[in-house]
């Protein structure tokens, strides 16, 4: 479940600038793993969205989402099949959502079925190989965003100042692989964008400098069209 404070992060700002740089409209939107909806209402501001779907495993935050006027559906997005004729959405968004499924290619599967010709999907998910993710694992550290354990954040440094636990990110990502599964999948990359991370603070200038290439990013953020 995405907090309202997510709003102010860094990747999202770079989501929200991708939209704008490539004019992007959007009569349906369908954001996946929506949370509580906080950031499909900015996105679907920018896109002019008139029918907004949320989808989401987590019950109780789609509860949210549909007290802010929201259509919401339940749905495991590593079998499930989204509640949507083919061909009837013009974006799908999926922030920080890949890194968590078991069976990723059946959403990419499900999104290219109800995306209409030339329709867009806009994927955010942490960088394997961010700069900080190398350098760990040279130290003899587990890179970030890539748990092995659902109880114990093992083995990264800064513990105290990321997550509390676990947050079920089980499928990392390098960018060449990112890009070759949506290929794979029917997507043609129109665009890839990046964003630096919020921990550890002492190295932000840092991150920021080394997150303007997308290969060493903390986060990918990825346009990507219905081929």
């Amino acid at each position: 479940m995405r907090s309202a404070s997510a709003v102010d992060l860094p990747r999202f700002k770079e989501e929200l600038d991708l939209l704008k740089r490539h004019d992007i409209k959007a009569n349906v939107l369908v954001d996946l793993g929506c949370g509580d909806g906080s950031l499909t209402i900015e996105m679907a501001k920018v896109v002019g969205a008139s029918e907004v779907y949320c989808i989401d495993v987590d019950a109780n935050a789609l509860n949210v989402a549909a007290s802010r006027g929201l259509r919401t559906f339940v749905i495991d997005l590593s079998n499930g099949r989204i509640s949507l004729p083919d061909e009837s959405a013009d974006l799908a968004t999926a922030l920080e959502v890949i890194e968590h499924l078991a069976n990723p290619d059946n959403m990419l599967k499900e999104v290219r079925r109800i995306l209409r010709a030339g329709g867009h999907l806009l994927l955010t998910t942490p960088n394997l190989a961010s700069w900080v993710n190398r350098l760990l694992l040279l130290s003899g550290y587990q890179p970030y965003n890539c748990e092995v354990s659902t109880e114990v954040l093992a083995g990264v440094p800064w513990r105290d100042r990321t997550f509390a636990k676990p947050s079920g990110h089980i499928r990392p990502f390098t960018l060449k692989a990112l890009k070759e599964l949506l290929a794979h999948h029917g997507f043609e990359v129109v665009h890839v964008k990046s964003a630096p991370g919020v921990e550890p603070k002492e190295l932000r200038a840092l991150d920021s400098l080394l997150s303007l290439r997308p290969s060493l990013a903390r986060r990918l953020v990825v346009l990507a069209r219905k081929a």
